[in-house]
């Protein structure tokens, strides 16, 4: 039924179609002649047969024509390997392969054509039919080219497509067409591209306090170059911020320091995303400010700093690394703004390093230097003195670079540096540095104690101070005159007063030895027993502190009047003898008992030192008539004439720090306080000074503290550096109060002005309490133990019941002090600080005397007590039971029995005003 057809080549078509593998496609109009000589055009579709559309083992290119709905077409094929022509068959009924249609599109295009969905292998394409038509049976063709020109061609019956196998981040060419019935429409294009693979290897390659630099590589495709990365930035509020750049690494700027932020970076094809890799980084926190050293030991330095400014949250974690003397030491972690660093050497120097962490990332360093202070010096002591100068002798601390150290003295006469302005206006050095062990301090006042202290330094940090009490010697006087009295028979010598400090004077003329007060001086001193037209040679000796100075010498001349007038003298003394005998023999039958009194105005001679095997029997002997030797004895000691000066503790500023107005301190033996800038009276205190067996201030005799004093008490014991107090009263005694509770009642520290005090330990028996107390001075940060030993047993107005507690108590105090050598004299009170104050001084004194010589002298020493500090052993109970307490050591050395006789017969007070015990 086809009539002849030829190709028309003036028809060819506008456009021609790419060749591929399966053939090409071309748009042909054929037309058909008529017999009346017309042609009419016919469209036809250029369909690509293969073996199966053209026969078994053929294969060419056909037109088909479509003569109409329910026709069976024809198609014409050229002749494979033949000259050009076409072969006229019949089409299949199955159509060939179709290739794009010609210009001349038979179905309407489809409509709306967009990418629905991507992936790095696949893109989806969406369409909608086209309108107006049977939807039913439309077959769509799909065709895709990518940029390496490889081409696909599918086909679906819906309206959704799905092209998969698709390199990542590459673009392709999307056509689309619908055929039904050998019909074809013109194809709708679109270009669309495959999301990218994610960037690989994202990191973080420097870190600063406001910018973080992220470097990534390129993802895995085909054809990277083009790429654009977005890097979005969310910091801890929420808050994000979104950049782009075509590089591969990029520095977000702006940022907080020490701050966590989530970064997110992901790379764009031709507007397609890729998926996104994300990190965690933060910047660098700011540095800590402000670093310093707050406190050091001679094993620890206290370090702190000033967090780094920045968001206070989370908190920083701070190491601290440190260097000692150019050699790794060790570091610590924590998250404090303060590192005690403890363990270090004594003396050494440190160099500290600290950063801050936050979030894994570190702050810059900040270095610091400093440096732990030496030990102390061991083995203080005063080497020689004379009167104008002191050495002293010590040993270096046991510390490694001891061999480096600088050593300093520092010297305090009175309570007061000496370098402060005297009365003269001069100034006097106040200390001195060696590098030796050894220091002369010079240009000192003669007779005058001095509270020498050493320590030692390095790197400008110096250790804790050692301390010595030591004296001048004191000057020697010039005897100004020495002149005959009453007849020859007496002398009187004077001498001027020495510069500087002295407590006595020794005056010897002939045979006879007296020892006279320091207001001696300056006034005419009498010795009397002299032969008459004689020369004697008169020697005065200065004394202060155990010390004796050069003696001065005269020779005095005797009148020879004195031999006649001392034989009529001596004529008339015979006759008064013999008449004076006379009556009391005829007397003597009226002669009645009479109960013993002691007269005040007569002066009894008292007895020496004791030996040891004879003490027992000096006791019986006294004992007898009432214990009427130990009154003879204490009455002798009241009688005794020790005024002296107490000026400064009878200042009106200072009256309400005594307990009783006549017990009072003398103002040569005083212990005087640092006074405090404007506090009149502030360097005032009742407490003296005692001698002991070695020294002339062994001991501090002490009130016990009133409610306004406490505070100065623990002055006290911190300028002295005093490591024992004894207590032999208790606060409240027969309903009175006896001294203030100054120790802290339980572990909750007390302060007083600078000072602190702690109880660390208490130890209570049945006539005792030993309290272990620390005093920490705020300000130097230096810290002094202290040990209290509380006798509770000694009755109010009395004395305890036997010797042997009190015995028991004082050997339990002397182990201590022999152990605990160094520092300041023990502190010694009770109420008043004379009565038992006194007794308990005496009895350590005596029985250590005892056993160091194996003589005894209480009679001598209570009244060499009395010289520094008024009414010392304050009763004659108090006086008798300290021989008993002797007698009872004695007893319980020597197994050899000796007699107890009965005692405390006479206990009225010396002055009842002071109620003292």
């Amino acid at each position: 039924l086809l009539g002849p057809w030829s190709p028309t080549p003036a028809l060819l078509p506008q456009r021609q179609h790419a060749h591929t593998q399966r053939g090409w496609t071309l748009g042909v109009t054929f037309v058909r002649a008529q017999p009346q000589g017309g042609a009419r055009p016919c469209p036809l579709s250029l369909r690509h047969c293969d073996s199966q559309g053209l026969g078994r083992g053929q294969e060419g290119h056909g037109l088909a024509a479509s003569p109409g709905p329910g026709r069976r077409g024809s198609c014409l094929t050229p002749a494979l390997g033949k000259s050009p022509g076409y072969r006229k068959g019949q089409c299949p009924p199955a159509p060939c392969s179709p290739h794009p249609p010609s210009r001349f599109s038979a179905l309407p295009p489809v409509t709306n054509l967009t990418v629905k969905a991507w992936t790095t292998s696949s893109i989806t394409l969406r369409w909608e039919a086209p309108s107006g038509l049977d939807q039913q049976n439309y077959t769509y063709w799909v065709r895709w080219t990518g940029q390496s020109d490889k081409t696909e061609t599918r086909n679906t019956t819906d309206t959704i497509f799905t092209a998969e196998g698709l390199d990542p981040g590459s673009s392709y060419e999307f056509s689309v067409w619908v055929e039904k019935d050998g019909a074809n429409s013109s194809e709708e294009t679109l270009n669309a591209t495959t999301a990218p693979n994610p960037v690989r290897n994202l990191g973080v390659e420097t870190q600063t306090t406001s910018s973080i630099t992220l470097r990534w590589e390129v993802p895995e495709g085909p054809d990277p170059q083009g790429y654009t990365y977005w890097v979005q930035c969310t910091g801890d509020g929420g808050t994000s911020e979104t950049r782009s750049t075509t590089n591969t690494s990029v520095s977000v700027e702006g940022l907080e320091p020490g701050t966590l932020y989530e970064f997110s970076v992901w790379a764009e094809a031709n507007g397609v995303p890729g998926s996104n890799q994300t990190l965690n980084s933060s910047t660098v926190p700011n540095a800590v400010t402000s670093l310093r050293v707050e406190d050091w030991t001679n094993s620890s330095l206290t370090l702190s700093w000033t967090a780094p400014q920045g968001p206070p949250h989370p908190p920083y974690t701070y190491s601290v690394s440190w260097v000692e003397e150019g050699t790794p030491a060790s570091g610590t972690r924590h998250t404090l703004d303060t590192r005690v660093v403890l363990e270090l050497e004594a003396g050494s120097l440190y160099t500290f390093t600290v950063w801050a962490e936050r979030n894994g990332a570190s702050s810059d360093n900040r270095t610091l230097t400093g440096a732990t202070a030496p030990s102390e010096v061991t083995g203080l002591q005063n080497e020689t003195q004379t009167s104008t100068s002191v050495t002293l002798q010590w040993e270096a601390p046991a510390d490694p670079h001891s061999q480096l150290y600088v050593f300093w003295v520092q010297w305090v006469s009175g309570g007061h540096p000496q370098g402060e302005q005297g009365p003269q206006g001069r100034q006097a050095n106040q200390t001195g540095k060696t590098n030796e062990t050894r220091f002369e301090v010079e240009a000192l006042e003669p007779g005058t104690l001095y509270n020498f202290s050493v320590w030692a330094e390095r790197n400008n940090v110096a250790s804790s101070t050692r301390s010595l009490r030591a004296s001048t010697a004191p000057d020697p006087v010039t005897i100004t005159s020495c002149s005959s009295a009453s007849g020859g028979y007496k002398v009187v010598v004077t001498w001027s007063c020495p510069p500087g400090g002295y407590e006595a004077f020794e005056l010897e003329v002939g045979r006879q030895r007296v020892s006279q007060p320091p207001s001696s001086c300056g006034k005419g001193v009498s010795m009397s027993g002299l032969g008459p037209a004689k020369s004697y040679p008169a020697v005065v000796t200065t004394l202060w502190d155990g010390m004796r100075a050069q003696s001065a010498s005269v020779t005095c001349h005797t009148e020879s009047a004195g031999v006649i007038a001392g034989a009529i003298i001596g004529v008339l003394l015979l006759l008064i003898l013999v008449g004076l005998l006379v009556f009391f023999l005829k007397r003597r039958h009226e002669k009645k008992i009479e109960k013993r009194q002691v007269p005040r105005d007569l002066v009894f001679s008292f007895p020496g030192d004791i030996l040891a095997e004879d003490f027992a029997d000096h006791v019986r002997k006294n004992e007898k008539d009432s214990c009427c030797g130990f009154a003879e004895e204490y009455q002798q000691l009241a009688l005794e004439d020790h005024s002296q000066s107490q000026m400064v503790a009878s200042a009106p500023e200072n009256s309400a720090k005594n307990r009783y107005r006549n017990v009072l301190p003398y103002d040569w033996s005083r212990v005087p306080l640092t006074p405090l800038r404007g506090e009149p009276g502030s360097e005032y205190i009742n407490a003296s000074f005692i001698p002991g067996l070695w020294s002339p201030q062994e001991f501090i005799a002490a009130q016990g503290p009133l409610p306004q004093t406490v505070g100065d008490f623990w002055r006290l014991v911190w300028e002295q550096q005093s490591h024992t107090l004894v207590m032999l009263t208790n606060c409240v005694e027969s309903g009175r109060v006896k001294c203030a509770h100054y120790w802290p009642l339980d572990a909750q520290p007390c302060t007083h002005g600078h000072l602190q005090v702690t109880l660390v330990a208490e130890e209570a028996t049945e006539n005792w309490t030993v309290r272990d107390m620390k005093l920490r001075h705020m300000q130097e940060q230096k810290a002094l133990s202290v040990r209290q030993f509380h006798f509770v047993t000694w009755p109010d107005h009395g004395v305890p019941h036997s010797p042997d507690p009190l015995l028991a108590f004082w050997k339990k105090l002397r182990q201590w002090l022999d152990q605990s050598m160094g520092g300041g004299p023990p502190i010694v009170h009770c109420s008043a600080g004379v009565g038992r104050t006194g007794t308990l001084i005496a009895l350590d004194v005596l029985l250590r005397q005892l056993e160091c010589e194996g003589l005894v002298g209480p009679f001598s020493y209570v009244r060499k007590m009395r010289e520094s500090r008024p009414l010392m052993v304050q009763t004659e109970a108090q006086y008798v039971f300290l021989h008993q307490c002797i007698l009872r050591f004695l007893q319980q050395s020597s197994p050899a029995p000796v007699k107890k006789g009965a005692i405390y017969e006479n206990l009225s007070y010396e002055n009842a005003a002071a109620t003292e015990a």
